[in-house]
C-alpha cells in the first residue's frame, strides 16, 4: 500500500472502540438485485414470488451469513494498560530557530517552541534514555523533558535534556537526561518501557496511543491497528513504511508510544507524516529497535562552538536531482580545500556524503548539525558514495578534523558566501539546472 502525504499535521476526536452484538443476519436476492443482509430481528416478511422461488431451486451454492456471538464486545477498558505504562512516558518541549522570509526577500530568524512525546527505554550508569522521533529534535538547540510521575513542586518533573543521536532515515532519536538533574523520589517512579515486536501484527489488533496531544499534556486514544506496510511519502522524497492505526492523530503526539493490549510497545507514533482524520502512522517497533540499540550506545555529545572542521563546501541533493541522475541522496562535496582535512584523507569533489561517524546524512543540514559536536583534531569515519564504472560505489574514510580557518567563523552557515565573481553556490543540487559543480568557492566546514 502506497500513499503520497505532505508533511503536515490534521487533528481528529477521540474515540473510544465499541463493538455491538448482533444477531445472524439474513441475506436474500430477487429481481431487483442483492439485498443488504439485516439484523433477523429487523427483516421484514417478504412474500416470495412464484419466479423466486424457482430461483431457489437452482443448483448454486448458497452462501451462510456471518454472525458474532451475542454481546462478544460490548465495550474496551483500556486503563489498566495505561496505568502499568504511564511511568515511561515523557513530553518532548524543544526550542530552535526558524529562518523566514519577509515581504521583502529578506530573511529573519525567530526562536520558535514545540512540544512532543517520547518514552523511556533504558539507563546507564548516568543517564536514563528517552526514545522520540528524528523531527522532533533535528533543529533543536534546547531541550526538556517532563516525566508522569508525581511531585509536591511540578517544576521537579522537568529536566533538561540532551540529543544523543538521530537517524533520519528511520526518523528516530533518542535523547538522554542525566540522572543527577533527576530528584530522587521522582526516579523511583519511573519505569523503562517494554518493547514488544512488531513482526506479526495483524490488522484489527488492538493499538492504544498515549503522546502529548496539542502539547496540552498526555492523553489516550484507544484504536484498532487498519493496515500494514503502509509506504509514506514525505514532501523531500523520503519514504517510510509504518503500520496505520484509526486513532485519532495530532500535534504532539510524535514520538509516543504505540502498545499492544498487554502494554508492549509496538512502534513509535509519526504524527510528522499525517493525512486525514482518525489516520496515525507508527514505526514498527522491530524495524526500531537495532537503530535505537545504536543510538543509545553513542557518546552523548554537546554542540561546541569551536567545532572540527573537514575543509570541503557542500550541497545539498534535492530528491528531483536523486530521482533524475540516479545519485544517492545526502551531501554533494562541491569543493575540497586543498591539504585540508578532507583532501589528506581521500574525499573528493562530487561524492556525495551518506554517513558520518555511524549517523546517516540525508542532508546538508544534516551534515552540518553533526560536526558540530566533535572536536578538531578527532578522527571521524565519513561514508560517501563515488561515482565508479558500474555506478555509485560506497567508500569510508578516516577524516581528523581540524580547526577551522579564521576567515570561516560561522562553519554552519547554510549558504557559503559570495565568490569575488559575483557567483555564488547553488543551496540544492538540482537536475533542472545543469549544475554538477562550478568554479572554487568560499565556504564550507
Amino acid at each position: 500500500m502506497k500513499k503520497k502525504i505532505a508533511a503536515g499535521l490534521t487533528s481528529a476526536l477521540i474515540v473510544g472502540a465499541l463493538v455491538a452484538g448482533q444477531a445472524a443476519p439474513s441475506v436474500f436476492a430477487d429481481e431487483d438485485g442483492t439485498v443488504l443482509a439485516v439484523s433477523e430481528t429487523e427483516a421484514l416478511e417478504t412474500e416470495k414470488t412464484e419466479e423466486t422461488q424457482e430461483t431457489e431451486k437452482k443448483s448454486h451454492v448458497q452462501l451462510e451469513t456471518t454472525k458474532t456471538d451475542e454481546e462478544m464486545i460490548t465495550a474496551v477498558d483500556v486503563s489498566g494498560v495505561v496505568d502499568a505504562v504511564m511511568p515511561s512516558v515523557v513530553t518532548v518541549t524543544e526550542k530552535g530557530v526558524q529562518e523566514v522570509m519577509d515581504w521583502f526577500g529578506r530573511s529573519e530568524q525567530y526562536e520558535v517552541q514545540g512540544a512532543a512525546s517520547g518514552f523511556i527505554i533504558a539507563q546507564n550508569d548516568d543517564e536514563l534514555l528517552i526514545a522520540t522521533n528524528n523531527h522532533v529534535v533535528e533543529d533543536s538547540t534546547e531541550v526538556t523533558v517532563e516525566f508522569s510521575a508525581e511531585a509536591e513542586n511540578s517544576e521537579d518533573l522537568l529536566v533538561p535534556a540532551k540529543v544523543k543521536g538521530t537517524d533520519p532515515k528511520t526518523d528516530l532519536a533518542v535523547i538522554a537526561v542525566d540522572l543527577d538533574d533527576i530528584k530522587e523520589d521522582v526516579l523511583k517512579q519511573l519505569k523503562i518501557a517494554v518493547l514488544g515486536s512488531s513482526d506479526k501484527l495483524k490488522v484489527g489488533q488492538a493499538a492504544i496511543t498515549i503522546g502529548n496531544t496539542l502539547g496540552d499534556g498526555i492523553s489516550v486514544t484507544s484504536g484498532i491497528i487498519s493496515a500494514l506496510d503502509v509506504e509514506i511519502t514525505v514532501e523531500d522524497g523520503s519514504t517510510f513504511t509504518e503500520f496505520q492505526t484509526d486513532g485519532a492523530a495530532n500535534q504532539g503526539q510524535s514520538g509516543g508510544m504505540i502498545v499492544n493490549s498487554k502494554g508492549e510497545v509496538i512502534g513509535i507514533f509519526n504524527a510528522g507524516y499525517l493525512d486525514g482524520d482518525n489516520v496515525g502512522y507508527g514505526i514498527p517497533i522491530s524495524t526500531a529497535i537495532p537503530v535505537l540499540q545504536d543510538l543509545i550506545n553513542r557518546e552523548t555529545r554537546d554542540a561546541l562552538d569551536e567545532h572540527g572542521y573537514m575543509g570541503i563546501t557542500v550541497v545539498a541533493v534535492s530528491s528531483e536531482a536523486s530521482e533524475f541522475y540516479n545519485i544517492p541522496e545526502g551531501a554533494y562535496v562541491y569543493e575540497v580545500t586543498k591539504d585540508s582535512a578532507g583532501d589528506e584523507a581521500g574525499l573528493e569533489k562530487g561524492d556525495i556524503i551518506v554517513g558520518f561517524d555511524g549517523i546517516t546524512i540525508d542532508s546538508k543540514e544534516t551534515l552540518l548539525r553533526q560536526v558540530t559536536y566533535y572536536a578538531p583534531g578527532e578522527t571521524v569515519e565519513v561514508t560517501v558514495m563515488r561515482q565508479g564504472s558500474g555506478g555509485y560505489e560506497e567508500k569510508k574514510f578516516e577524516v581528523t578534523l581540524e580547526e577551522a580557518p579564521k576567515d570561516l567563523k560561522e562553519a554552519e552557515k547554510e549558504t557559503p558566501k559570495e565568490e569575488e565573481n559575483g557567483q555564488q553556490l547553488p543551496e540544492n543540487l538540482n537536475p533542472f539546472d545543469g549544475f554538477f559543480g562550478g568554479d572554487d568557492a568560499n565556504g564550507g566546514f
